[in-house]
């Protein structure tokens, strides 16, 4: 569905274009499936050092529940893009909802690691439609332009919702009630979603279009994947992902070590999200061309880890809060580019190449994770000099894509 016209020819968009209410509806849902499915993983990261020590296990095996989380939300996605292009997005959603609640419900029964990571994986199996469908709503809404570049930028804020809010109800819940009743009161928030989904939650994928769409599926995603620069972003948005993933699912450990309670965590977290928003926000209005923003934030990238690795975080929190708001709105303006600049220009398939796009991002963040797995975090010294390696695998992306585009560019 396309809710907005195209412009005259010699018309120029209006730079703070205006959703319209259709737009607006959709994108609200847009936006809850995406906080859904965020909170699915901030709501419990505070607790895991106390999951932890009821389980009497390592450090490593809660490290794992959020690797076998993200790699597991990976993979499902390509199902939910199969599955929404060819019965459309309200169906995935509501399939995908059912079964995060199926796996709620599982941890909040859980009383060793073999049934939480089950519980969690079938939570990620659940949860994978929130990230497809978040962003095929969008772009089966909105022309390629600012208004995307906007949605995008708003879709980035909106997520922050959840690290901002989650961890801190669910520490809270999680130290006066135990981590069981997070799990249980997340089911209960899941099935209320799922019921606003089914009664109020447009169609924006028609029959006409799933039709069309059912053929050569596979083909379409071969087409994405040799597209350089769909690809090249898309695992740019793995590593920026990753950047947040990580500091949220390792920085409890780090904070534990430096004495500061689950609660004390949160307010991190608070900081980090905001700065998030900021930086979405800032996204959203700034007037330079998409690229030229990128390459700008690779260097604000360069130089924030190497002041950190330079610099004593652990020996002050003030430090770790400078770094935290400095990151924060670094990622906040790059999150929304790389989505913007992998998904423009992609025109049939829509919930293919949301699927594909998510699934790059959700599968390699995960991978990415597993080299927190070989660390042992003691502090935010051990997370930064981490950090500065997928800095570097940023730029080499980035130069590889434009000698592609400039290759491309002669070959035409």
């Amino acid at each position: 569905m396309r809710t907005d016209t195209k412009a005259r020819p010699g018309a120029q968009e209006r730079p703070a274009a205006r959703f319209t209410a259709a737009e607006g509806r959709v994108l609200f849902f847009a936006f809850f499936s995406v906080v859904i499915g965020l909170m699915a993983v901030d709501f419990f990261n505070p607790s895991l050092p106390l999951i932890q020590k009821d389980l009497s296990v390592g450090q490593s095996a809660m490290k794992n529940l959020i690797v076998f989380y993200m790699i597991v939300l990976g993979l499902a996605q390509f199902f939910y893009g199969s599955l929404s292009d060819a019965r459309g997005r309200r169906i995935a959603l509501i399939s995908g909802l059912g079964v995060a609640a199926v796996g709620l419900v599982l941890g909040h029964l859980a009383h060793d690691v073999g049934t939480l990571v089950a519980s969690r994986v079938l939570t990620a199996l659940g949860t994978a439609s929130c990230t497809v469908i978040s962003r095929a709503l969008i772009v089966d809404t909105l022309q390629p332009g600012d208004k995307l570049r906007k949605a995008f930028s708003y879709f980035s804020m909106a997520s922050q919702l959840s690290p901002s809010l989650a961890p801190l109800v669910g520490s809270f819940v999680g130290v006066h009630f135990g981590w069981h009743a997070q799990f249980l009161l997340f089911a209960v928030a899941v099935v209320l979603g799922l019921v606003m989904v089914v009664f109020w939650m447009p169609e924006t994928h028609p029959a006409p279009a799933r039709t069309a769409g059912r053929p050569g599926r596979t083909g379409a995603y071969r087409s994405l994947l040799a597209n350089v620069g769909f690809t090249s972003y898309s695992l740019a948005s793995a590593l920026i992902f990753a950047f947040t993933i990580a500091y949220y699912a390792t920085a409890p450990f780090a904070f534990h070590a430096l004495g500061v309670s689950p609660v004390g965590n949160s307010l991190f977290y608070i900081l980090y999200s905001v700065s998030i928003i900021a930086g979405s926000f800032f996204n959203s209005w700034a007037r330079w061309p998409a690229k030229q923003t990128y390459a700008a934030g690779l260097a604000a990238y360069a130089v924030i880890f190497i002041a950190a690795a330079c610099a004593d975080l652990d020996g002050t929190l003030v430090l770790i809060g400078v770094f935290s708001v400095l990151l924060g709105f670094t990622c906040g303006v790059m999150a929304p580019l790389t989505l913007t600049l992998s998904m423009t220009g992609v025109e049939t398939a829509r919930g293919a190449a949301s699927a594909l796009q998510g699934a790059i991002k959700m599968f390699f963040t995960g991978v990415l994770l597993v080299v927190f797995d070989s660390v042992f975090i003691a502090g935010f010294r051990d997370i930064v000099l981490i950090f500065l390696g997928f800095a570097a695998a940023l730029v080499v992306l980035f130069i590889v894509t434009v000698v592609a585009a400039r290759r491309e560019k002669a070959h035409d």
